[in-house]
């Protein structure tokens, strides 16, 4: 009984250096390939080796870029372009495997809707084309693709579930922007369109403001920046990142809006870490592995003493 009580605490009512359980944001980083875990709050490095993609990698022997991070259940997965897998770690970090299938080519980003997965897709696979790949969670397995375009006509960076809808960000090139699907697979035209030149130019990571409900996208290529939208696709401006080119953009709890490059993990005021090609952004509800053994040491240590 004194176990599961201790578990509790832990998980429900810990704190560590003033972070809430549910305040990390996961980023994966492919120069190391790592994911590094921040505070979600003013995006302060927090671990920088949350988890060790390069190393499952080497293990399974094929290189490897991460992309994104998804929490699915209590394990972590990872997409990964390079090595056309999704890596599976579980809570406390350890890789549990991977999820391969001939399908999976240049994966990039992924949402988690019910008991399915979506990942968006850039190349074709063994008979799949460019598109979502559909993932079920409970066999970890490849089930099928839908895309409402010509396979030539898609590039697709990242997939947000919004309003009921997916988003997909599309960087085929003179046909950038943000298409919609209805999850059942149903595409219902575009929300976003540029040509590539006058509005965002190779859109990646798509993520919803906590203050005002509004999209922000990483404007990859010139006219770079992170883009915001309102949620019927109005344009609001370049709102940070120009012009260095984001990939990656989620707004702190401090307010700031922190993105992500080749270079860096900041905001346009402050550089939290640097030196490394940084992916995509994503918060996380599971506790970060270091601070809930430091939680569960504080927590004995404050019980023994009420004793």
């Amino acid at each position: 009984m004194l176990k599961r009580y201790l578990f509790t605490t832990v998980f429900i009512l810990g704190t560590t250096h003033g972070v809430a359980f549910g305040q990390f944001l996961l980023i994966p980083e492919s120069t190391n390939d790592r994911v590094i875990a921040v505070n979600a709050f003013d995006g302060s490095l927090v671990n920088p080796n949350f988890l060790d993609v390069g190393l499952a990698a080497s293990n399974a022997g094929v290189s490897s870029t991460p992309i994104e991070v998804l929490e699915v259940g209590n394990e972590f997965w990872v997409s990964d372009q390079v090595a056309d897998r999704i890596w599976r770690f579980d809570a406390a970090g350890a890789a549990i495997g991977a999820i391969t299938s001939p399908e999976l080519n240049n994966i990039r980003g992924m949402e988690v809707v019910g008991n399915t997965v979506y990942v968006a897709q850039g190349s074709a696979g063994a008979t799949f084309g460019e598109g979502l790949v559909t993932v079920d969670v409970a066999t970890a397995s490849v089930t099928g693709i839908f895309n409402g375009r010509l396979d030539d006509d898609v590039s697709y960076q990242d997939v947000k579930f919004f309003n009921g809808e997916l988003l997909v960000t599309n960087s085929d090139t003179g046909n950038d922007g943000i298409d919609r699907y209805l999850p059942d697979g149903t595409y219902l035209g575009t929300l976003v369109t540029s040509d590539g030149v006058n509005g965002i130019d190779f859109p990646q990571q798509i993520n919803v403001r906590g203050s005002n409900g509004n999209l922000i996208v990483g404007g990859f290529s010139l006219p770079s920046g992170v883009y915001e939208y309102m949620p019927d696709g109005t344009f609001v401006g370049i709102v940070a990142g120009d012009p260095f080119g984001p990939r990656a953009a989620y707004e702190l709890g401090n307010g700031g809006i922190a993105w992500t490059n080749g270079t860096w993990f900041r905001t346009d005021a402050d550089i939290f870490v640097e030196g490394a090609s940084f992916r995509y952004i994503t918060p996380s509800s599971i506790p970060e592995p270091t601070s809930m053994a430091l939680l569960l040491i504080g927590s004995c240590v404050s019980l023994r003493r009420r004793r």
